[in-house]
């Protein structure tokens, strides 16, 4: 039996009345699960001119109290944490400018990266209508996560209070076109199972991870210098187990 291992999770969000911010803190109550878990939750900058901001005023005050209380992402923290969730409200359908210019230059050089992969990854959103664009808004990040090789974490319909979130694919709230509509206990209940879940499947990752069994056998599946890079590598032989294998679970390699 594999030992108890603590994760690291990383919720980097865009906001800019509030809500999306509440949201990723319920994700985050509910990703520490266990002693020792890690939770760090980012606020990714307004690509806005400080002169725009301030002629909403609102808009301003969200951002000073923000900025208060959530640092920005930091490359460090991406690189050691063991799972990725993004956040952000729904605009015509997709992730803030904010968050996409954020994943656009963090992950410019190391998207295909092997330090970058094997991440948990889910998403967050909140809209201004019930039909607002909630799923489509999730996809676009999910998408994103898609390309840096996480291991996607969805909402599915697992448990009870993901259920009644009616939504499969994460967690979201509708906030109204002002953000003027409090989040529902529903709506924070359903981020909390959300972090639950993505923190308790990295958990699996990175005890799977502990045992090497991926790396070990990665290099299997590369071309190697002699074949072209169109042509598709050969699958391993089967045979008897390694010793190396002994209490893996698995006595065959991949494909077998």
């Amino acid at each position: 039996m594999q030992e108890w291992r603590a994760v690291k999770v990383l919720i980097c969000f865009y906001s800019r009345y509030g809500s999306t911010a509440k949201l990723a803190e319920a994700v985050g109550e509910g990703a520490r699960t266990f002693p020792g878990d890690t939770v760090w939750i980012r606020r990714v900058p307004d690509l806005e001119p400080d002169a725009v901001i301030r002629q909403d005023d609102r808009w301003r005050r969200t951002r000073e109290d923000l900025i208060r209380r959530y640092p920005e992402p930091q490359p460090i923290e991406v690189a050691q944490a063991d799972a990725l969730v993004l956040g952000s409200p729904g605009y015509f359908g997709n992730m803030a400018g904010a968050l996409k210019h954020w994943l656009e230059t963090q992950f410019a050089q190391v998207w295909r990266g092997e330090d970058i992969g094997e991440k948990a990854g889910a998403a967050f959103c909140t809209t201004s209508t019930v039909h607002g664009g909630n799923e489509l808004t999730i996809a676009t990040m999910l998408t994103a996560l898609m390309h840096l090789s996480c291991v996607i974490v969805p909402a599915g319909y697992l448990y009870p209070t993901l259920r009644r979130n009616e939504m499969p694919y994460g967690a979201s709230a509708v906030t109204g076109p002002t953000d003027e509509r409090p989040l529902t206990e529903a709506d924070l209940i359903g981020a909390r199972a959300l972090g639950y879940r993505v923190a308790h499947v990295a958990r699996w990752l990175l005890v799977g991870r502990s045992q090497e069994d991926f790396r070990r056998r990665f290099q299997q599946w590369a071309v190697t210098p002699a074949g072209s890079a169109g042509d598709p590598p050969a699958p391993p032989a089967a045979g008897p187990p390694r010793s190396d294998d002994a209490g893996s679970g698995s006595s065959r390699p991949p494909g077998g």
